[in-house]
């Protein structure tokens, strides 16, 4: 275990496997929003594995974080908190009373893992382990968090019975909130971008097909992450001889992902299903015009949004394309505009004030039963 200026004991205790730069996916925007805003009354825990070497530089700072390894997982035992806070499925081992203490759980589900598209009957696709963690780890919860209404309605369909305890609410970050119009660039609305994941679920190898024939530029900003997926994509590039129309720029944070907002016309984010989706409130932010899929909570986030497509009709992302790039400058103007009035129910102040609100109203309750907080 190692020591981050983590103290003896907290009110609400985060056990996670992401944050800082150790980022697997969007769970760590997620956690790097809530240390950010976070009080000395909230620690965290960060699970690693043993043979990874830990730099405190990766960090999103230097208080409250206790790095614990898979192979010290007997030593949760010595943690004292009043609430804690699991943020995967996979951390079904925290369902130990030596270690809860019987106190209250709260389990954030970033995703109900199924697979996609998901059967009723099967929904979990046969993988009974991953069945087994999180049906474990939402038994024991006292109150379920769902990322978005999408993300809520399919837990309750799956399981009718966790309804009463589940709560939602929507992630949020920061962001400087725009304050001039949007401004169409100079450009003939050729260049689209994708950023994210290289994941089959989002879609990306379905729009690569989309543009063929298109009069367009796709400009994709991944890393390597599923390398068999990425020689799909590039054996269907070579075959369709489309190398001159789509460029593959890297993985890209920081200022580099600014800069690829602000150079493409557009961003096309294609998942076949997004529990949320930080991706869409970042373009947003930065007033890139936005053609997306109707999946998830993609609806739910940009509203009436006219540039959406179905990301299981693969026909339906050519024509949206053709249809933005017909649409006037005012048109998409407006829509733009749109969705920046739509940002203030995303932010980060807006998530930590509901979070705070819950534990509150946890914590209140316990007082109401005479149960002693130590």
């Amino acid at each position: 275990m190692i020591n981050i200026g983590f103290k003896n004991r907290y009110k609400v205790l985060h056990f996670t496997n992401e944050i800082g730069s150790y980022i697997v996916g969007g769970m760590a925007t997620f956690i790097n929003q809530l240390y950010t805003h976070h009080t000395d009354e909230i620690g965290f825990v960060h699970f690693y594995n043993s043979d990874e070497d830990l730099s405190l530089a990766r960090y999103p700072g230097q208080k409250n974080i206790l790095a614990v390894s898979y192979d010290e997982l007997d030593r949760l035992k010595e943690l004292s908190f009043d609430i804690a806070v699991s943020h995967f499925y996979f951390f079904d081992f925290l369902i130990n009373e030596e270690i809860l203490q019987d106190k209250p759980l709260v389990y954030i589900v970033h995703s109900v893992p199924t697979t996609e598209p998901y059967d009723l009957r099967d929904p979990f696709g046969g993988n009974h382990l991953i069945k087994e963690q999180f049906e474990k780890s939402c038994r024991r919860a006292d109150v379920i968090v769902n990322i978005s209404k999408s993300e809520q309605k399919k837990l309750t369909t799956i399981y009718p019975s966790l309804e009463p305890k589940t709560h939602m609410i929507y992630n949020g970050m920061d962001f400087q909130h725009p304050t001039n119009q949007y401004q169409r660039k100079e450009q003939s609305q050729k260049h689209f971008g994708f950023l994210g994941r290289l994941d089959h679920r989002k879609g990306l190898l379905e729009t690569v097909k989309a543009f063929r024939g298109l009069n367009a530029h796709l400009h994709i900003a991944c890393g390597n992450e599923d390398p068999f997926y990425l020689n799909q994509i590039l054996s269907f590039i070579e075959a369709a001889d489309m190398g001159d129309k789509v460029h593959f720029h890297g993985w890209c944070q920081g200022e580099r992902k600014e800069s690829f907002l602000q150079f493409i016309d557009a961003l096309i984010v294609p998942s076949l299903y997004e529990p949320f989706g930080y991706v869409v409130i970042e373009a947003m932010s930065h007033q890139t015009p936005l053609l997306c899929s109707n999946s998830g909570a993609f609806t739910e986030i940009t509203g009436n949004h006219p540039y959406m497509f179905d990301p299981y009709q693969p026909e339906t992302i050519k024509d949206c394309i053709q249809y933005f790039q017909n649409d006037s400058t005012e048109n998409i103007q407006l829509h733009t505009m749109a969705l920046v009035e739509r940002l203030p129910l995303f932010t980060s102040t807006r998530m930590i004030d509901q979070y705070n609100q819950l534990f509150n109203n946890i914590e209140n309750s316990l007082l109401e039963k005479g149960v002693l907080l130590t």
